[in-house]
């Protein structure tokens, strides 16, 4: 029986029970992916190095309570599953176009022995090539009770992984039950000023089209930084790691055994996302660079430290960046129409009503060296791209946006010292109310548009209308990682056209219009229209 006592983070602290609980859920699908995808001659050993790599969680003590008030964990439980729920999982309410392609992934995972396979795409075999660890669990489970289990288990997997970082943000403010609500609220209205971008680049048209329901964030036209609500409702695959990662640095601040898991975590956090996991590691250098420096210590260069981690993360690379080619890549500046000038002062829009103007209000308030740099990598991610939807700039954003957000909740928690604090306070809140109309959007989209159904029967292939989106499928042939994966079982692609290929959720967004009659009667979804998430 667990009981509750408020968070404190000394310099020879250890890993706590809210900690664990964390590192588990980040490295729990490394190990099902080893097990799954691997020869058991490389699984075995490799298990083995994540096992070892994670030894301080067996070898320091840890309390029997969590390191949460009760307050704090009822909160946090509550405020956790509504806000999954309205992020449409296991699709209770409206779920945003990606699930379209999400549940397809599922499916495969589910139907097919692992590693998954579809047949032969130009002249070789291909595979589904994706960061696949926040699906395993849910697909693990779908292996013994059927797809319809597997999308209970993806829903409750989702809602606790959104909890464990509410809790994370929670610990690092005080336990009264005003700062705790305020950093509930803070997390989940944290955004950037998309209404002003949206206002300034497109006013009358966008004053003309916008209803409660829009999304708000592709106004930049090139890149986006999504809002933690944008990320729950459309990326959680890709949002949960990063933040959790985030929240691990935040909570053990000088832990020699927590820093000796950082490879460890990385290497987890890259099976979840690897644009993710490469915005996290200069926090993570950031971290062990500081206690290293302040303990005179040279630990975390021993070897012990980091060959496990490195051995795994070898063969976790070696999948993931499978086929690369396939991928479009290059610089963002002047790519297009050959004014790097004009790309440069979008870029600097981009960045001040993103990022720049809250980061410095936050900053101004409580200054930190975690806040500079996530501002730092916020400046430079547009100044190059990959991936079809600028993956890069999104998904790399994850973790320094959750840090400004955990910045942003602890700069509130202050207790301010002077009058000046005050209005530099009351500028951070006004800045995050405006923010605040994006996940309001987001939020109104989940309960004023209707649930649509999962489609039982599409497959990753047939949901993106017979596409082999690079993103998702690779082409394997002579590589080594193909040495060390199974033989690949190719999946039939099943359904094609309409019935597997039509996303309901992009009918329903481009269908729908705010009115009071539609509130109560939605628009009938249009037909024949399609979307790749």
């Amino acid at each position: 029986m667990f009981t509750f006592t408020s968070a404190k983070v000394s310099p020879d602290s250890t890993v706590d029970r809210l900690d664990r609980i964390a590192i588990g859920y980040l490295v729990a699908p490394l190990v099902v992916f080893l097990a799954g995808w691997l020869e058991w001659w490389a699984a075995l050993p490799l298990i083995g190095c994540v096992i070892y790599a994670s030894k301080p969680l067996v070898d320091t003590p840890a309390a029997s309570r969590l390191p949460v008030t009760g307050l704090q964990l009822a909160i946090a439980v509550s405020a956790g599953c509504l806000w999954t729920m309205l992020g449409g999982a296991d699709h209770v309410a409206f779920a945003n176009a990606d699930w379209h392609i999400r549940d397809a992934v599922l499916h495969d995972l589910v139907s097919s022995p692992w590693p998954v396979g579809y047949g032969v795409l130009d002249d070789r075999e291909s595979l589904l090539r994706a960061p696949v660890a926040f699906y395993l669990p849910a697909a693990l489970v779908g292996k013994w009770l059927g797809l319809a289990a597997a999308h209970v288990a993806m829903g409750c997997w989702t809602a606790m992984g959104a909890t464990l970082f509410l809790l994370q943000v929670m610990s690092l403010v005080p336990s009264r039950p005003g700062a705790v609500l305020m950093a509930m609220a803070v997390v989940i209205m944290f955004s950037g000023l998309d209404i002003v971008g949206n206002l300034l680049n497109d006013g009358p048209q966008f004053r003309y089209d916008w209803n409660i329901t829009t999304h708000l964030e592709w106004w930049a036209g090139k890149f986006q930084y999504s809002s933690m609500t944008t990320q729950l409702f459309w990326v959680p695959n890709h949002a949960l790691g990063g933040w959790l990662s985030i929240g691990l640095l935040y909570r053990n601040q000088r832990s020699v055994a927590f820093n000796s898991m950082l490879p460890i975590i990385v290497v987890a956090l890259a099976l979840w996302s690897p644009l993710s996991a490469l915005g996290a590691v200069p926090f993570m250098m950031l971290r062990a660079g500081m206690d290293s420096f302040r303990d005179r210590s040279s630990a975390l260069t021993h070897p012990k430290v980091w060959v496990p981690a490195m051995l795994v993360g070898l063969v976790v690379a070696g999948y993931l960046i499978l086929d690369p080619t396939r991928i479009p890549r290059g610089l963002a500046v002047g790519a297009r129409n050959g004014s790097a000038a004009m790309d440069l002062l979008q870029q600097a829009q981009f960045f001040l009503l993103e990022a720049g103007f809250i980061g410095g209000a936050i900053f101004a308030i409580r200054r930190s060296a975690e806040i500079a740099l996530a501002l730092f990598i916020l400046a430079l991610l547009p100044l190059v791209y990959l991936g079809p939807g600028n993956d890069l700039v999104m998904r790399a954003s994850i973790p320094s946006l959750a840090v400004l957000t955990i910045g942003a909740c602890r700069a509130l928690a202050e207790a301010p010292a002077h009058k000046a604090a005050y209005r530099k306070k009351a500028v951070l809140v006004g800045l995050l109310l405006v923010g605040a109309i994006t996940p309001v959007d987001e939020i109104a989209r989940a309960v004023l548009l209707p649930a649509w159904p999962i489609n039982m029967d599409a497959t990753l292939i047939g949901a993106d209308c017979g596409r082999y989106a690079p993103h998702y499928v690779a082409r394997i042939g002579g590589e080594a990682i193909g040495r060390v994966l199974r033989q690949t079982h190719r999946l039939p692609i099943g359904p094609q056209g309409p019935a597997a290929c039509d996303n309901p959720a992009l009918d329903l967004m481009w269908s729908w219009s705010f009115t009071p009659r539609n509130i109560l009667h939605p628009a009938k979804p249009a037909r024949g229209s399609s979307g790749n998430s």
